[in-house]
Order: C-alpha cells, then structure tokens, then sequence
C-alpha cells in the first residue's frame, strides 16, 4: 500500500488515544506526556490534549478493569506516529494505544492551537476502588433469584395440581392403547 506524498509545509492529522492502568501516579503520567509532546514538538504541532478520566474497560485487558483514558489531537508524518507509539510500547503503566489518521495534507500555518488546549498537567482523577471480581460476581451468582417466573405467576395455585392430575390420566390412557394395539 502506498503513501500518498504530503504537500509542502503539510502534514497530516492524527488522533492518539492511550489507556494507563487506574493506579498510575501523576508523576509516570506526566512524565509520559512530556515524552509524547516533545516528540510532536520536534516534527509536527500539538493540537489539543484531553483527559478523559477514569473509565470501566469493555473487557479485561492486562487484568485491569479501569483504566485512565488521553486523547492527544496533532499534527506530524508517519515517523511522528512511529515514534509515539514506541514511546507509547516501552511505557509500563500503558495498557492500550490507538493512533488514526484524520486528514491528510493539513498547512501546518493554518491551525491555530489554544494554550488551554494543550496543557499537559493532568489532574488524574481520585475516585474509589471498586472491590475485588469475585467468580460468582463475574458470573452473577451474588444476585439474588428472583422469586418465580412469570408463567408460575399468572397461573392459579389451583391449576397446578390439576395439570398433575391430567398428565396422570393421559399417561394411564396412551398405556391402554397401547394394551390394545398388541391384542
């Protein structure tokens, strides 16, 4: 597959998003992005930084069920984006990184960037542990079960031993014809 060449004084637009794990310190955190911004920084334009919090994961990924979510918006070439995520593969605390391209031949004179949007001092969010997942919490066994289902609901405690009774007589009358079809 072929890449397409940039124009001059163009680049393209990329979005990265990394998952640090939930017990991260902001110090790692921080340390990290400074890493990240100086590599754009060398070869491209940092467009916005956002962190988008402590949030469940869809599935466990390297026994972690939270993570702590960072959107970086910018712009660069291929080696940029090389080099972020090999930043991105030797740093421990990171669980799991995406990088898309948005646009392709982008003037890098024509974006205008907001200090406010590029602040890479995370205020890492303090919220609970969430206790241990147990097995039978994994499976839903901690539930309660719920009393009776909805069809022993709608029937009468009277029906039910009628039907008792006539899956008897119906037993006892298949048995009979089966008594005459051997005679």
């Amino acid at each position: 597959m072929g890449q397409i060449a940039l124009a001059p004084g163009c680049a393209r637009e990329y979005e990265t998003i990394y998952i640090l794990e939930p017990s991260v310190s902001k110090d790692v955190a921080d340390a990290l992005a400074t890493r990240i911004a100086d590599v754009i920084k060398v070869a491209g334009k940092l467009e916005a930084v956002e962190l988008w919090g402590r949030r469940r994961l869809a599935y466990v990924i390297k026994r972690q069920r939270r993570g702590i979510y960072v959107y970086w918006k910018y712009l660069g070439k291929g080696e940029t984006v090389s080099e972020i995520e090999r930043q991105l593969r030797l740093s421990d605390p990171v669980i799991r990184y995406q990088t898309i391209m948005l646009r392709n031949n982008v003037p890098l004179d024509s974006v205008a960037v907001r200090p406010e949007d590029i602040d890479i001092a995370f205020k890492l969010p303090e919220e609970p542990e969430e206790p241990d997942m147990t097995r039978e919490r994994e499976l839903g066994l901690d539930q309660p079960l719920p009393d009776r289902s909805r069809r022993e609901r709608e029937r009468d405690p009277d029906e039910m031993g009628d039907d008792e009774d006539e899956d008897a007589r119906a037993g006892a009358g298949a048995g009979a014809a089966d008594d005459e079809a051997e005679v």
